[in-house]
């Protein structure tokens, strides 16, 4: 239970966005460049028919970098959301961080808890939708995510063609794949 709520905590799925849920084609930062990977609504849908929460947590460093900005960022996520209900599908909770130390745009020029694999918005989303990390899994198809879950303690899938070896760490060609066996553990 969560003290702070009186509320009992739940597992979660935290997502990657570009190359989880959508094709990345680097620096996703308009709507014209959304494209869902084959499944991945499907499987979102399948999260929330479980009854899972999921949230989206994304490194936006193009943002930093002076290659769309925050308002972009936030339509994206948008036409997402919008997307994905055509499916019967939804996000609970969109997290990002648009900071990196290498930007241009003096603003986001910085480091931040909040940059996979720093924990800062999977506590976000922890606190956001009373998550308990420990029970949660982050998907995503890049070291930075599998960091992160191992900064939260949280279980890690690992999407992508090559099979990531790494103890602790599944591995599955994509969300779809993945789907049915998170939805599994979440459940039993």
């Amino acid at each position: 239970m969560d003290a702070k709520q009186g509320t009992r905590l739940r597992p979660g799925i935290l997502l990657d966005r570009d190359g989880t849920i959508i094709v990345d084609h680097g620096y996703v930062g308009s709507v014209d460049r959304v494209e869902f990977i084959d499944g991945a609504p499907d499987a979102i849908a399948a999260f929330n028919k479980a009854g899972i929460p999921v949230a989206v947590v994304t490194n936006q460093s193009g943002v930093a970098r002076g290659l769309y900005g925050i308002d972009d960022v936030d339509r994206v996520h948008q036409h997402i959301e919008a997307q994905l209900a055509t499916y019967g599908a939804h996000i609970d909770l969109f997290l990002y961080c648009p900071y990196h130390p290498a930007g241009i745009v003096a603003a986001f020029a910085r480091g931040s808890e909040d940059r996979k694999p720093r924990p800062g918005m999977a506590n976000a989303a922890a606190c956001a939708l009373n998550l308990d990390l420990s029970a949660s899994w982050v998907v995503g198809d890049r070291p930075e995510d599998i960091g992160l879950a191992k900064a939260v303690g949280a279980s890690a899938v690992y999407l992508g063609a090559d099979n990531y070896q790494c103890k602790g760490v599944w591995s599955f060609p994509g969300l779809a794949a993945a789907a049915p066996f998170i939805v599994k553990q979440v459940t039993q």
